[in-house]
């Protein structure tokens, strides 16, 4: 099973830290530790508490707490072997007549055999006692961690010392690993696909609901999930994501996308902007600069220079290519199994750019009455700079359908 979890980097930043053990709540984490997907982070998100315990001595072997409900996932999500600790009430018959499969099996072992504890209280004292972490320095997801939860597990667990880790985990997170980096690619040219999917039904008339479920269909038939839809036209490209959906095209309007989905846990958000007939002068002179300046922030991202910097090349390129009054209160973001990862190309982010982490790049200029110009792209930090990962073109283009 490829691994999501980037083990020197957490080894690394853990001993800075001081920390013996780390304990993801959120989504992200618990997948990013155990790889074990739970449906129940979005369906139930004000309810579920699912855990990834691991310790540093030992990052390759998460400890799950999680309801009963999840075994069947466990099973197909994470390592062979890995220690499960259940809590909770949910009923499974067996059958009489025939033989159960290793995933019936499985859940027959854990679910109406083994042992369930009483509550997540429970179960979360015993997996961290079996991590050997009951006397250590644990980071857990203040953010997302149940306040009541939090006061139990502290009052439990008297030996530990329990410690905010959300900043913890994103500073983790932001180098990405050879698989995160197969699955955000795949994130994002299923994107690319959905974006010329959704531009094939484009023609004077059609509405704004229309292009999004073509392009929302494509990314679900894919077995994706769709993160958000922004796709406007005309001077509503101007104003943000507004949720009047029944607009139609016409055949001067500019036709702005910022949209992204979710493969296998990981982020795609781009943009795009198309006519369907020639733009004006100005328009193609103001998404020139616009698009200069995305290039050259790009260009700039290199190994040990910080967020901050690169907003300011990005800033300035603008400027001199034909916007001086253009501002922006960030030019870009970390991207993997957050929308927004770490770290954020903004005047007050004084993070060192390192090798391997992805950022979408984006320098967007938005005009009330007029339109919104927005190129946006996914960009891999090497050590000789910002490299392109999209194959679709990057400019205003006029389409022909």
């Amino acid at each position: 099973m490829s691994t999501l979890l980037n083990k020197p980097r957490a080894q690394w930043i853990m001993e800075q830290e001081g920390l013996d053990g780390l304990l993801g709540a959120s989504f992200e984490n618990v997948l990013y530790l155990s790889n074990l997907w739970s449906e129940n982070f979005f369906v139930l998100p004000r309810q579920t508490q699912v855990f990834a315990i691991v310790s540093r001595a030992k990052l390759d072997r998460p400890y799950v707490v999680a309801g009963v409900g999840e075994a069947a996932n466990i099973f197909e999500s994470c390592p062979r072997g890995t220690p499960v600790y259940l809590y909770g009430l949910h009923v499974r018959y067996v059958s009489k007549e025939k033989p159960l499969e290793e995933i019936e099996q499985y859940v027959k072992q854990h679910v109406v055999d083994g042992k369930r504890f009483a509550n997540v209280v429970d179960a979360t004292v015993a997996a961290v006692e079996a991590a050997g972490l009951s006397g250590g320095k644990i980071a857990y997801d203040e953010r997302v961690m149940f306040p009541d939860t939090m006061a139990e597990l502290r009052h439990r667990l008297g030996r530990a010392t329990l410690v905010p880790g959300y900043q913890t985990f994103r500073r983790i997170r932001a180098v990405k690993t050879a698989e995160e980096l197969r699955r955000l690619k795949k994130a994002l040219a299923l994107t690319e696909q959905a974006i010329q999917a959704a531009m094939s039904v484009a023609k004077v008339g059609v509405t704004e609901q229309e292009m999004i479920e073509e392009f929302e269909r494509t990314i679900v038939s894919a077995g994706a999930k769709p993160v958000f839809t922004q796709l406007v036209f005309g001077r509503r490209g101007g104003m943000g994501n507004v949720m009047k959906r029944d607009v139609k095209l016409a055949a001067g309007d500019i036709i702005r996308f910022d949209v992204g989905c979710m493969v296998e846990g990981y982020n795609s958000d781009i943009a795009r902007n198309f006519t369907l007939e020639e733009p004006s002068a100005e328009t193609r002179r103001l998404y020139n600069a616009v698009l200069h300046g995305e290039e050259v922030a790009a260009a700039a991202l290199r190994p040990g220079v910080t967020a901050r910097e690169v907003f300011e090349t990005g800033v300035k390129a603008i400027r001199e290519a034909g916007i001086p009054d253009y501002r922006r209160h960030h030019i870009g973001h970390g991207i993997g199994l957050e929308t927004y990862d770490i770290p954020t190309l903004m005047p007050s982010d004084e993070t060192p750019i390192e090798t391997g982490m992805v950022f979408e790049v984006e320098t967007p200029y938005y005009t009330l009455g007029y339109a919104g110009l927005q190129p946006e792209d996914t960009v891999l930090v090497t050590e000789s700079g910002g490299q392109f990962l999209n194959s679709i073109s990057r400019q205003l283009e006029v389409w022909h359908s």
